[in-house]
């Protein structure tokens, strides 16, 4: 059980139990699994059984729904409050939605969670990344057209093209999940990274200025 959990009050109200099972059953849950949280959003959890693909609108609701359902001003109204840690509560739930919400880092909790691939730390990343030499020179490339952009619709027709390169790498990280094929599924990952980078590096672009990429 989680250290901020206490005891349920002696005389506290049936909806106060009530509130407080479900939030402790989704304290576990989140523990386990962060897709065990948002059910209704992903019925089958997460690849294989589950899709990759996520329904943006689904989940803000999902989100929004369990942030009202155990806030602190509902859980701790009337004379049987039932004090949780809320800070905890609160922290697995935004973790959990922010991680699903974006492909990038829904891909890397999968391959953390279905095959114990860690492709988040530098070390792990450099590794994955050397054995693709197309992709090093495909973003030094790209890298060397970001800086010779010379005015906005340059810089338009290079986001189309990144925006096709995201939008393919999502599409096949869908396809390799659901074949369980996770070393593959960890160097598309690793490009779709860097076609994040280049997507702020082009949103951060102002002429003059070095093309900063991080990495």
């Amino acid at each position: 059980m989680f250290r901020g959990l206490q005891l349920i009050p002696r005389f506290a109200s049936p909806t106060h139990i009530r509130l407080f099972s479900q939030k402790s059953v989704l304290l576990d849950a989140a523990k386990v699994n962060y897709y065990r949280i948002f059910h209704n959003t992903f019925p089958y959890g997460p690849p294989p059984a589950g899709s990759f693909d996520v329904d943006q609108r689904q989940l803000r609701k999902e989100f929004r729904k369990l942030q009202a359902k155990y806030h602190p001003d509902i859980l701790n109204s009337g004379d049987d409050k039932v004090h949780l840690d809320d800070e905890e509560y609160s922290s697995l739930l935004n973790n959990a939605y922010a991680t699903l919400k974006s492909p990038l880092t829904r891909a890397q909790y999968i391959l953390k969670l279905n095959a114990n691939i860690d492709i988040t730390t530098d070390e792990a990343s450099k590794s994955y990344q050397f054995k693709d030499k197309a992709l090093l020179l495909d973003i030094l490339e790209i890298h060397e057209e970001l800086e010779n952009v010379s005015d906005d619709s340059e810089l338009a027709a290079l986001k189309i093209s990144n925006d096709e390169r995201i939008a393919e790498s999502i599409s096949k990280l869908g396809q390799l999940f659901k074949d369980e094929d996770y070393e593959n599924a960890a160097m598309e990952s690793i490009k779709l990274k860097y076609w994040f980078n280049i997507d702020n590096a082009i949103k951060e672009w102002e002429e003059g200025k070095p093309v900063i990429m991080t990495h």
